[in-house]
C-alpha cells in the first residue's frame, strides 16, 4: 500500500468515526424536544438516497425519508423530508454505526421521527432525523391504540409508549421549552 492510499484510508476512517460519534447521543424526551422542531407521527411514503461530494476524498451518502402524518408539536398534518447519514446510492454504500436499521425505515412503515434543520449536508438535504437511530421509532397499532416501540434507557422513547401518553409528555416538554402547544 503506498503512502497516499494509506493516508486517504486513515482520513476516511477518522471522518467516519467523527460522524458516528457526533450522531450518537443519549437524549431523554424533554432533551429531544428541546433540540428539535418537529416530531412527525406518520407513514414513510418515500425512501431515497443522495450523494454529497465534499471533495475527492470526502463523499457522503444520505438516506432521505418522506414522512406523511401529524406533527406532535403542532397537531397539524405535515409532510416532512428528513435524512440520516449512511445508505446506498447507485450501488455505492456507506454504513454508519448510528444509522437506523433498515427495518425501521421501510416504505409504508408507520413511525415517529424527530427532526431538525441541518446545514452542511449538501444542497439536497436541509433536515435530519435527529440523533439518527435515536430519533426514529416504529409504531404498532394495537386494540388499545398506537404504540411506539421504545429503545431503552437514553432514548427519547425509552419503553413502549402509547400515543396518548407520549402526546401528554411531548406537550409537557413543549411547555417547558416555551413551545408551540
Amino acid at each position: 500500500m503506498n503512502i497516499k492510499t494509506w493516508i486517504a484510508s486513515c482520513a476516511a476512517v477518522l471522518l467516519l468515526a467523527a460522524a458516528s460519534a457526533a450522531c450518537i447521543e443519549a437524549l431523554t424526551l424533554p432533551e429531544m424536544v428541546e433540540r428539535t422542531d418537529a416530531a412527525i407521527h406518520g407513514t414513510i411514503t418515500n425512501v431515497d438516497s443522495v450523494l454529497h461530494v465534499v471533495s475527492e476524498d470526502d463523499r457522503r451518502i444520505y438516506t432521505v425519508l418522506t414522512i406523511e402524518g401529524t406533527d406532535l408539536y403542532t397537531g397539524k398534518k405535515r409532510t416532512l423530508e428528513a435524512a440520516f447519514l449512511g445508505g446506498t446510492h447507485k450501488g455505492e454504500s456507506m454504513l454508519v454505526t448510528c444509522m437506523p436499521p433498515a427495518s425501521d425505515y421501510r416504505l409504508g412503515n408507520e413511525i415517529l421521527a424527530f427532526s431538525a434543520p441541518v446545514e452542511g449536508w449538501g444542497p439536497e438535504v436541509d433536515r435530519c432525523v435527529y440523533a439518527s437511530v435515536g430519533g426514529i421509532f416504529r409504531a404498532v397499532n394495537t386494540p388499545k391504540g398506537t404504540l411506539f416501540l421504545g429503545k431503552g434507557e437514553g432514548s427519547a422513547v425509552e419503553k413502549n409508549t402509547f400515543l396518548t401518553n407520549l402526546q401528554i409528555n411531548v406537550d409537557r416538554a413543549l411547555r417547558a421549552k416555551g413551545g408551540q402547544r
